[in-house]
């Protein structure tokens, strides 16, 4: 596909924490659409993530308890941003990090998902420019790209659209091709698979029907146990894949990954 025929949605995404596994959730969101033939849409959403927003991820964006407390939650606006996603291509900075809490809270919501792929602007500028470091704060200095806001969800995608118009003119080929951009990737960032392709039939199938279903679950000191979950939803997070469960044992909703869960009871045995 030529680009210039590519529907690109920039994004960008705070949160309260580093890892959706460890139970980080999304509080800011930021949107540029450019379709073709249609003007350059911008959308920016506050979100609710339904646990306290921690010191650390406060002192680098300055989101607090109190601007996100009558913001919606992310199910709230699923739809719309599924929609936006069908058939586009995301790009981002380090948009792995912005996949990995998108994809996850699209997946609580219960609302599937299929974009064209995936772009990521701070290995383009790698491949392209030599610079101290490849940060989006460090590319837009270097670059003299305004960049007023920084950390905040909508500034932050409006720089990255202005990183990658300025790759593209850098890279100055006549006919680019989505394709073309793509093999400047080290790795390609990818959209993670529907839920059916990621997990064992059980698993799969319990998340499906909101039935209980048993498993022997490994810690990372390799002491195992039995749970009994209700399976609500998967994601991936870097290499692996999470599955978010009620957990009756703890009784509260849990994270397990799911290279370490080592058995797995089939309803349809017992």
């Amino acid at each position: 596909m030529q680009l210039k025929d590519a529907k690109l949605v920039f994004v960008d995404v705070e949160t309260t924490g580093l890892s959706p596994a460890m139970g980080d959730r999304i509080v800011e969101m930021g949107l540029v659409v450019c379709e073709p033939g249609q003007k350059t849409r911008q959308a920016s959403q506050l979100i609710n993530p339904d646990r306290p927003i921690p010191m650390d991820a406060r002192s680098v964006h300055g989101i607090t308890d109190a601007d996100v407390a009558t913001a919606p939650r992310f199910e709230a606006v699923a739809q719309t941003v599924g929609e936006l996603f069908c058939n586009a291509w995301l790009v981002g900075h380090n948009i792995r990090f912005d996949v990995g809490f998108l994809s996850m809270e699209l997946a609580i919501a219960g609302y599937r998902v299929e974009p064209a792929g995936c772009l990521d602007t701070c290995q383009l500028a790698a491949a392209t420019w030599e610079l101290p470091d490849y940060k989006l704060d460090t590319i837009t200095s270097k670059m003299n790209i305004a960049h007023p806001a920084k950390h905040r969800a909508l500034d932050d995608a409006v720089a990255t659209q202005s990183v990658f118009e300025l790759l593209v003119e850098e890279v100055g080929e006549a006919d680019l091709t989505v394709a073309d951009l793509q093999s400047m990737h080290r790795y390609q960032p990818r959209w993670p698979m529907h839920p059916q392709t990621m997990l064992p039939e059980p698993l799969y199938d319990a998340i499906t029907s909101g039935q209980l279903i048993s498993i022997r679950y490994e810690n990372g000191d390799g002491r195992s146990s039995l749970r009994m979950i209700r399976p609500f939803t998967c994601f991936t997070a870097g290499r692996h894949v999470y599955v978010k469960a009620f957990c009756t044992k703890s009784a509260e909703m849990r994270t397990f990954r799911l290279d370490r869960i080592v058995e797995i009871a089939d309803p349809a045995a017992a």
